[in-house]
């Protein structure tokens, strides 16, 4: 196989046909899928693919099999997703290594009071930028995907060289009920590439290699009233001031953790390894009613080496060990409760083959660039690297507007088709190397 050959006949294939491209982007957005809701563009990508001559499978999120899975993320409650699918389809080769390429489709809510007068599903294009939702996040990386895989289909018309597994999947809620489901049911591969743009707008100088641990917890704390109708009474446990002291006590054990945990090389060298986010204080009926529990809500985020289930009794265990002189702590300990992102921490080594074919094709296509490896929070790249043990990167074109009024770079994005198309190329030519 003529790679090079191959990566000029790509780049005119992409030159050709670009508008088509920024298109078919276009198409993905005006079918609408927020989290929870059905996924109308499933159609459009299973058509594709389908035409393409992959097979296509579709099947919702297995909340109930994956439970098994240290990384399982349940459903906030009150949210049904049984109407959303994933999308796998696969592409049998020859005996060069195989690849798989993901991306969600579903996207974040068209909140009105984001969007306003704009319509999230009628894209436009403004300053070089696609704008609607999902433009960032993420369906400018399943159409990469796509586009990329009709480029090289273009220019090798025979027996691939490799198979190809496709996934557009849900990702929105902790990824339990797309990638996670996807493994579970047998999809495999030798490496995986996740076409998810940067939330820092890094572009392609971002590589996702290390995925942070991530976990939502609550902390409840327990209090009782006082004497009724006694104004003036002071016998009573207020939860609120309990919880505040459960509060700077997690504080502290997070300071001190972020003295000590740092990380020693790379670009975030110094900096430190973990965070403790205090999200949410819910506590109390009414103002003049004692409440009678506190719910403190944090986002831990943490390194390799340490594991949701882990952190869970350590902090539980902490609270207890803190408060052992508390006569009403001895007898109402602070409960600690996972709620709903939990992602163990994952990493595909920087010097791997996989990194260094996407930082290649990134240099060749985009000019030089001074690489940054982001510690990235619950990224799709851990279930790959986790349970299927291979490697994994995050890639995405220049894009921004996450959680807002997206928007993605349509020089990028086509750059973007090129690199993709190029790197998939390169990860098959190993096997004759």
């Amino acid at each position: 196989m003529n790679t090079a050959d191959l990566k000029e006949k790509i780049s005119a294939y992409v030159l050709k046909n670009e508008e088509e491209m920024v298109e078919y982007l276009k198409s993905l957005i005006r079918l609408p899928s927020p989290q929870g809701k059905p996924t109308y563009p499933q159609e459009l990508v299973a058509q594709t693919m389908r035409e393409l001559g992959l097979s296509v499978e579709a099947f919702p999120g297995d909340l109930e099999n994956t439970k098994k899975y240290p990384d399982y993320c349940p459903l906030p409650e009150q949210e049904n997703n049984s109407k959303a699918l994933n999308l796998v389809s696969v592409k049998k080769g020859e005996k060069a290594p195989s690849l798989m390429l993901f991306s969600h489709v579903d996207t974040e809510l068209p909140l009105e009071k984001i969007w306003g007068d704009l319509d999230p599903f009628d894209p436009w294009e403004k300053e070089g930028k696609v704008w609607g939702l999902g433009a960032a996040d993420a369906k400018s990386g399943l159409a990469m995907i796509l586009m990329a895989l009709k480029a090289i289909f273009a220019v090798i018309p025979g027996e691939l060289p490799g198979d190809l597994v496709v996934m557009s999947v849900l990702g929105k809620r902790g990824g339990a009920a797309g990638a996670l489901t996807a493994i579970h049911r047998g999809y495999r591969a030798d490496a995986a590439i996740y076409c998810h743009s940067a939330e820092t707008q890094h572009g392609f100088q971002e590589i996702k290699n290390y995925s942070m641990g991530t976990m939502d917890f609550k902390v409840l704390v327990k209090g009782k009233e006082g004497v009724p109708y006694e104004d003036l009474d002071d016998s009573e446990i207020n939860a609120i001031k309990k919880g505040k002291e459960v509060l700077e006590a997690l504080l502290q054990w997070d300071g001190d953790r972020r003295e000590k945990m740092i990380f020693p090389d790379g670009n975030f060298v110094g900096q430190a390894m973990t965070k403790l986010h205090p999200g949410r204080l819910i506590a109390g009926d009414y103002v003049g009613k004692d409440p009678l529990e506190f719910e403190l809500q944090c986002r831990l985020y943490f390194p390799l080496g340490e594991t949701v289930d882990g952190l869970l009794g350590e902090i539980e265990k902490y609270l207890v060990e803190r408060f052992a002189s508390d006569s009403w702590f001895a007898e109402n300990p602070p409960r600690v409760k996972p709620m709903f992102i939990r992602a163990n921490p994952a990493e595909t080594s920087s010097k791997d083959p996989l990194i260094r074919i996407v930082e290649e094709n990134i240099n060749l296509v985009k000019g030089p660039q001074e690489f940054i490896y982001q510690h990235h929070g619950a990224s799709d790249i851990r279930f790959p690297i986790l349970y299927l043990g291979i490697p994994a990167v995050g890639i995405g074109s220049l894009a921004g507007g996450f959680s807002g009024v997206e928007w993605i770079d349509r020089e990028d994005f086509l750059k973007g088709v090129e690199i993709l198309a190029f790197t998939i190329l390169d990860w098959w030519a190993q096997a004759e190397k």
